[in-house]
């Protein structure tokens, strides 16, 4: 029986530099208290914080923008010929590019949130994407974009060194942990999980729904970002045939 090829991924091994495991648990830790004071900070802050197109919802999309940035910057670093892993983390960068653009302009309405609103309700102004004259060809792009990304991500190697990484015990879990909880928070304070927000809220708990959902995209963007890491430090593993 022979052993996975030194330029396959199945012989990759994953590191993380000792400073990077520093910062990994210290942002973390970070985004667990600020998960945590969520409620007192949507108590605190005026409504408005948490209204569509407010100042939250717009430091979303400046998070969503900078995980995109974040993936271009890797995407122009060159690789060496037969490098698995830094081709895999080009190839990924490249795929999830667009995936961040898309997110961005879904948290703005397609473009609708920087037209007029159609209304001002108790929960600030609304704002609808159906208004828009090219609204009909918003989902077909979207699938178009999407189908596009996991052609790239197979193409590129990027699929595969990615399901490997999924057998590691460095996986990104604890940031898709934060991320879930963060949308738990956000759906709860919204009334979607079969039982109201605490009604001392009021109308705030439209800032904490925002808030949390700030730190579900910050997750996000960390969880690139160790991904990265990891596969910046992929090794290949020392096999010989056996």
């Amino acid at each position: 029986m022979h052993s996975a090829s030194p330029g396959s991924p199945a012989s990759l091994t994953f590191h993380v530099p000792p400073r990077a495991v520093r910062w990994r648990w210290w942002l973390l830790s970070l985004m667990l208290v600020g998960l945590a004071i969520g409620y007192w900070v949507a108590a605190r802050l005026p409504a408005s914080a948490g209204w569509e197109n407010g100042w939250l919802e717009n430091l979303q999309v400046v998070v969503l923008l900078g995980g995109a940035a974040m993936a271009v910057a890797v995407a122009r670093q060159g690789t060496a010929s037969g490098d698995w892993g830094r081709a895999a983390l080009k190839g990924l960068a490249v795929a999830v590019v667009p995936l961040w653009c898309l997110m961005a302009a879904r948290e703005l309405s397609w473009g609708a949130a920087f037209l007029p609103p159609m209304g001002f309700g108790e929960d600030g102004p609304t704002y609808s994407s159906s208004t828009l004259w090219y609204k009909p060809a918003v989902a077909p792009l979207a699938l178009l974009v999407l189908a596009w990304c996991g052609w790239m991500a197979a193409r590129s190697g990027a699929l595969r060194v990615v399901l490997r990484l999924l057998r590691s015990p460095r996986f990104v879990w604890a940031e898709l942990a934060v991320m879930v909880l963060a949308g738990v928070l956000s759906t709860y304070a919204e009334g979607h999980l079969g039982f109201p927000a605490p009604q001392s809220l009021g109308h705030h708990a439209v800032v904490m729904e925002e808030w949390s959902e700030m730190f579900a995209y910050v997750a996000l963007v960390m969880a690139q970002w160790q991904i990265f890491v990891l596969l910046r430090n992929a090794r290949r593993s020392s096999q010989t045939p056996r």
